[in-house]
C-alpha cells in the first residue's frame, strides 16, 4: 500500500517502562525506541458516560508500512514529540498496519 506523501508524518514510539519513584509507587520512564513515518488521521474528541463520570476521549489513527515494530502498549509522540498517545490496537494487514492510539 502507497502511502499519501502529503499526509506522511513523523511519530516517535517510546517503551512504557516504569521506575522506582524514590519514595512510594512509581513513575512512568519512558524511553525513546526510535520513530516511524504514518499517516495520521486523528479523530474527534467523545464524551462517554461511566461510573466516575462523563470522561472525553480522543486519539488517532496511523497507518504504518508492515516492517515498523510497533505494538500495544508502547507509547507515542503522535501530537508533538514527547509521548502524548498510547498504542491500544494493531491490526497487521498484507501490505499496512492500522495502529489506533488514545490520548494519555
Amino acid at each position: 500500500m502507497q502511502l499519501t506523501q502529503c499526509r506522511i508524518k513523523r511519530v516517535n514510539i517510546f517503551s512504557n517502562a516504569l521506575a522506582d519513584s524514590g519514595y512510594v509507587g512509581r513513575k512512568r520512564d519512558p524511553a525513546l525506541l526510535g520513530f516511524v513515518y504514518a499517516e495520521v488521521f486523528p479523530s474527534k474528541e467523545t464524551l462517554s458516560d461511566e461510573r466516575r463520570g462523563q470522561t472525553a476521549s480522543s486519539g488517532a489513527t496511523l497507518i504504518l508500512r508492515r516492517e515498523a515494530g510497533v505494538k500495544c502498549g508502547d507509547l507515542a509522540g503522535v501530537f508533538g514529540d514527547a509521548p502524548d498517545s498510547r498504542v491500544m490496537q494493531v491490526e497487521r494487514y498484507p501490505g499496512h498496519l492500522t495502529v489506533r492510539t488514545e490520548r494519555l
